[in-house]
């Protein structure tokens, strides 16, 4: 009798159990969840983006909202296909859809225009708010925000921080960073950022930053250099969120704009470093033809929009990383510039006999526009 008494409690806490889950996989009318204002760009090869959109919850049920498009300052048929009767269907245990939306690149626009999509009669679901107000993106990039061309005699303190200290980075890097003239300088219009090996296995370096003074959210950035080269020296023109602080890394996101391994001199490299559960990157070569990065000066650009990143040496696009394929996307805050020389550490190993000091990474400009 206790035995039967026992295998009847335990069904019955089971069933409770499996009733409980039920409850909470399967949400009665859940709601519908949007960001309130959403920004796209008018980059998009094809012209279609697509806008997501999610559920509070799972249904059981197949959830349906209404949708159409409105003006603002956006105008249907030259920014945008207006939609008057689209409709999103969430199937029984759908959490996420995607609104789509053809955006027109209108070039006689030169400034971010808006337009809303309103939410209608949900059936299954409900909605909290009823309009998403969308954010065109103007990417004409023709405005020259920021020049710095290295005209005066020492380091603008308005533009730049030095970041001084060894301890190997995150990266086991061999080398010390100072202020010292000897590893930064600017001399008749250049900076030089100079690796030394002034006894045995010691380094110095440099690395300089833009954080608090020019930061930047989407733009196109021009950066003009003459890199170093032998084993163990490590380059790098690049950016890092400016929430740094309070994101820490990568989650604030990273964009190497270009990275160089000096025993590859005639390859550069472009990369992206963020967060999806712990740390995940995307990376692209490109390798010159003939000659080496050392032997004259070339020019490392990067298109930065609300939708892409584009990369580029001497106006030859290498490679282009769509904002799908990096989730979640770091890249919707500001960033700023980081300058620097390493010297050793886990990508490029350690200087050897071959390696020859002092190298230099010479920079003529940086041209930021928007």
């Amino acid at each position: 009798m206790k035995l039967r008494l026992i295998i009847l409690l335990i069904v019955i806490f089971q069933a409770a159990i499996l009733v409980s889950c039920s409850d909470k996989s399967n949400e009665k009318n859940p709601q519908l969840l949007f960001s309130e204002e959403l920004t796209v760009a008018e980059d998009d090869p094809d012209g279609m983006i697509s806008i997501p959109v999610y559920l509070s919850g799972e249904s059981g049920e197949t959830v349906t909202i209404d949708y159409s498009t409105a003006d603002s300052t956006a105008l249907a048929g030259r920014d945008y296909t207006a939609v008057s009767s689209g409709k999103i269907t969430f199937q029984p245990g759908q959490l996420a859809a995607e609104i789509p939306l053809e955006i027109k690149a209108d070039t006689n626009v030169k400034q971010d225009v808006y337009l809303n999509i309103r939410f209608s009669n949900p059936v299954n679901g409900k909605l909290d708010k009823s309009t998403m107000r969308v954010r065109i993106f103007n990417v004409d990039f023709s405005k020259l925000v920021w020049f710095e061309g290295f005209e005066t005699s020492v380091l603008n303190p308005s533009y730049w921080n030095y970041e001084l200290g060894g301890g190997g980075w995150g990266n086991n890097e061999l080398q010390t960073y100072t202020n010292n003239a000897a590893n930064v300088h600017l001399d008749t219009g250049y900076l030089h950022i100079t690796a030394l090996n002034p006894s045995g296995t010691s380094y110095t370096s440099g690395r300089i930053n833009s954080h608090g003074h020019k930061d930047f959210t989407y733009f196109r950035a021009e950066i003009r250099a003459k890199l170093p080269e032998g084993q163990g020296l490590w380059p790098a023109i690049w950016t890092l969120g400016s929430n740094i602080t309070q994101a820490g890394w990568p989650r604030c996101g990273e964009i190497d704009i270009m990275e160089l391994l000096g025993h590859q001199p005639e390859m550069t490299h472009g990369a992206v470093h963020f967060d999806s559960g712990g740390h995940s990157s995307r990376t692209a070569s490109y390798s010159l033809t003939s000659g080496k990065f050392s032997s004259g000066f070339h020019v490392f650009s990067l298109i930065w929009t609300p939708n892409r990143l584009r990369w580029f040496v001497d106006k030859q696009e290498f490679f282009v990383l769509n904002k799908s394929e990096i989730q979640p996307f770091p890249f919707d805050l500001p960033q700023y510039f980081v300058l620097n020389v390493a010297v050793g550490g886990n990508w490029p190993g350690s200087p050897d006999q071959t390696t020859v000091f002092p190298q230099n990474m010479i920079v003529d400009y940086i041209k930021v526009y928007q």
